[in-house]
């Protein structure tokens, strides 16, 4: 008998250097047939054909366009969502708009994405969502990326109660700092870099976005048996703290 193909949908893999990127080429390498999905189907298009894979453009802030995205893609046995962006902003200028947006990409979107896709991903598919550090640890300016990241963290530990009769997992991925596009400005400032990652337990840098695909890849097995849980990834750096607004002031006058 044939052996069943997994499918994998990767959205948010846009990016060049990202972390969605670099999940889509792990599940390929590991024998996936991986649709890829984005706002930016330019970008989605190449990387689709070198994984021998396909593309859809959808907007998640948009219910349509999750929906429409859905109905094409057919059976989804793993489903994983690495979209979103970053902002800081202190809480003293903050506007109702970024708040709103914030919480529209990182929870609201998660929420009508998993509304949508357990219609059509089977018993034992799984689902893997993209928190952040940030999602545990508070720090100053991060207001509307934080409380986003953290409300879509309580996301999965629900939803993971909800899909367990069907038989679907649900877990989430919590990088630390890892270099790429979104990250730029920080490591192209070494003084703001090492403030982040000199304290951090495991050999003091940040995750590679190729240890944060192996995690992803691990959690999309069906041999794991994990439903409901937020990842650490990254060495150890939830174990202390964020810089100091004043820190970071320091670091960028030196």
């Amino acid at each position: 008998m044939k052996k069943h193909r997994r499918h994998a949908m990767v959205i948010g893999a846009s990016s060049k250097g990202g972390l969605g990127e670099a999940v889509a080429r792990r599940l390929a390498a590991d024998g996936c047939r991986v649709t890829v999905a984005s706002r930016n189907t330019a970008a989605l298009d190449s990387l689709a054909a070198e994984l021998g894979g396909a593309s859809i453009a959808c907007d998640i802030t948009e219910e349509a366009s999750i929906e429409a995205m859905i109905a094409t893609s057919g059976p989804i046995d793993i489903l994983i969502n690495a979209a979103g962006t970053t902002e800081a902003g202190s809480l003293a200028r903050i506007e109702r708009e970024r708040v709103d947006a914030q919480m529209a990409v990182h929870y609201t979107a998660n929420v009508l994405l998993l509304k949508h896709a357990m219609r059509v991903m089977p018993s034992g598919s799984a689902i893997i969502l993209f928190s952040s550090l940030v999602a545990r640890l508070p720090g100053a300016g991060l207001t509307t990326y934080s409380c986003a990241k953290a409300a879509m963290d309580q996301l999965v530990r629900i939803a993971a109660i909800e899909l367990g009769s069907r038989n679907i997992r649900i877990n989430a991925v919590a990088p630390g700092f890892s270099q790429t596009p979104m990250t730029k400005s920080i490591f192209d400032a070494p003084e703001i870099r090492d403030l982040y990652l000199s304290d951090v337990p495991l050999e003091g840098r940040g995750v590679t976005p190729d240890e944060v695909a192996a995690a992803t890849a691990w959690l999309a097995d069906p041999a794991c048996f994990m439903t409901g849980e937020i990842i650490q990834l990254s060495g150890g750096a939830q174990l202390g703290r964020l810089p100091t607004a004043r820190e970071l002031k320091q670091a960028r006058n030196s």
